[in-house]
């Protein structure tokens, strides 16, 4: 039986990432999220409106969104604690600029996107930034011999929690399902019946 769960905030899994953005006075600056989601081409990103990310971004109107692991879990959450400081050099980031826009590239996060923004949008104290992806890296031993994503190799962390408690979630069980697996093994299912 479900019952009414009132809290302030809810996260149900989502995958974190480090946004690299051009900063007025540092250069170049991070900060840390977990609210996007991808489309295609097309990739929304959530900040809060008082955020120093939110301000470069709308000002600079790009940026890019690095996928870290398990292994950059430090260099993820110090981004975020951290506010109005030169992070890159603080926290010694290793990064390069990226070839489509004028932001960093971080060089230990295994998926990186360059983002061009296309759209703003505010509600309440956030910021919504629909942007156009125009360039994707990945680290080669996520690509299989053809140059596909082979997915079983990226472990990215996820955030789960609500207003009382938060925490990090890894993707990391072996086992994975291909698209359509389970309408096929229902239909076979259905098929015996």
């Amino acid at each position: 039986m479900k019952l009414p769960f009132e809290t302030e905030k809810l996260y149900y899994g989502f995958p974190i990432f480090i946004l690299g953005y051009k900063d007025q006075c540092f250069g170049y600056n991070i900060t840390t999220s977990s609210s996007s989601y991808s489309l295609g081409d097309m990739v929304v990103i959530g900040l809060s409106s008082s955020n120093n990310a939110t301000e470069q971004i709308k000002y600079f109107k790009e940026f890019t969104l690095n996928v870290p692991t398990e292994n950059q879990s430090f260099l993820m959450e110090r981004a975020g604690f951290i506010t109005h400081r030169d992070k890159l050099k603080m926290l010694d980031v290793d990064y390069s600029k990226a070839e489509q826009i004028d932001a960093p590239l971080l060089a230990d996060c295994p998926l990186s996107l360059e983002c061009q923004v296309e759209a703003i949008q505010e509600f309440d104290n956030y910021v919504n930034f629909t942007a156009r992806i125009v360039k994707r890296w990945v680290d080669r031993d996520l690509l299989d011999d053809e140059g596909y994503l082979n997915s079983r190799n990226f472990h990215p962390l996820y955030f789960m929690g609500d207003g009382k408690e938060r925490r990090y979630r890894y993707l990391d069980k072996v086992e994975s399902d291909e698209l359509g697996s389970f309408s096929r093994k229902s239909r076979k299912l259905a098929s015996r019946t």
